[in-house]
């Protein structure tokens, strides 16, 4: 079951039953904001990240220009420019939250010329200031990631 789905050329769907915990009030939206970005590619997928995740996640990566970088490595680079991206629903416990996000690499992009897919286990918390922002970002389909 999916919170939202886009495919190559389309919009993102209608959400789904999650809506309701992930939605306009809940992660949800802050997520779909992103995922369009970084589907489209370039220095907004960068950009939309630097802006998503919350001060103390921002730490690593030291600025917009390493939030770039890190889209360009290999366990980050299936979110840039995706053909298709489907978003469990998220398990919120209070201020908190997390989903598995899987994307269908563009084959265009992809060296084999074949689709490719990754996992990512998504958290986020909800700041009053700021509302929902990413605490977390990484791959969950490599044992090594």
């Amino acid at each position: 079951m999916s919170e939202g789905e886009t495919g190559a050329g389309d919009e993102p769907a209608a959400p789904g039953p999650a809506a309701a915990t992930g939605g306009e009030e809940g992660p949800g939206k802050m997520l779909s904001a992103l995922l369009a970005a970084l589907r489209s590619g370039g220095d907004d997928g960068a950009a939309a990240l630097w802006a998503a995740l919350t001060p103390r996640a921002r730490g690593p990566l030291g600025d917009v220009d390493g939030a770039r970088r890190a889209l360009g490595n290999e366990l980050l680079a299936p979110l840039v420019g995706h053909a298709a991206a489907e978003v469990d629903p998220w398990e919120l416990h209070g201020e908190v939250g997390r989903t598995h996000v899987r994307v269908v690499g563009d084959p265009a992009r992809t060296p084999s010329g074949q689709a490719t897919t990754a996992l990512y286990l998504v958290s986020a918390r909800r700041d009053a200031e700021t509302g929902w922002r990413l605490t977390g970002l990484r791959r969950d389909d490599l044992p090594w990631a």
